[in-house]
């Protein structure tokens, strides 16, 4: 993700903060008005990305710890795996997956829906 973000900031172009300069902006008003609508882009990107990545960690949770002393490293996957194989509660699992489903789907769309007026846009 940092390259990601060093890339967003290589994409500014450096003319914008000599001239926020020579009109007398400070660093805050340089960081608010010219990077972080610079990165806006890439600040969406990353989040969508990170809370996608964020449900696909049970086999580390699983491996490690499962789910940690009192369920301290317990994510939303390990919790789906528990209701049902541990507790035998398929229809709630299968209600907390579809959940799931939603929310990422959800995400992704956003993402998909946001590259594209990105595109469109120029």
């Amino acid at each position: 993700q940092m390259v990601v973000f060093q890339a967003g900031l290589a994409a500014i172009p450096r003319d914008w903060y000599d001239a926020a300069r020579v009109d007398g902006a400070g660093s805050w008003q340089r960081f608010r008005h010219i990077t972080l609508p610079g990165l806006r882009h890439t600040l969406f990107f990353v989040l969508v990305t990170s809370i996608i990545g964020s449900f696909q960690v049970f086999g580390l949770v699983y491996v490690m710890t499962e789910g940690g002393p009192l369920g301290a490293t317990d994510v939303a996957v390990y919790h789906i795996y528990r209701e049902a194989w541990e507790f035998l509660q398929f229809g709630n699992a299968a209600a907390m997956s579809w959940l799931l489903f939603a929310v990422v789907f959800a995400a992704t769309w956003l993402h998909f829906r946001f590259l594209d007026a990105r595109r469109a846009h120029g």
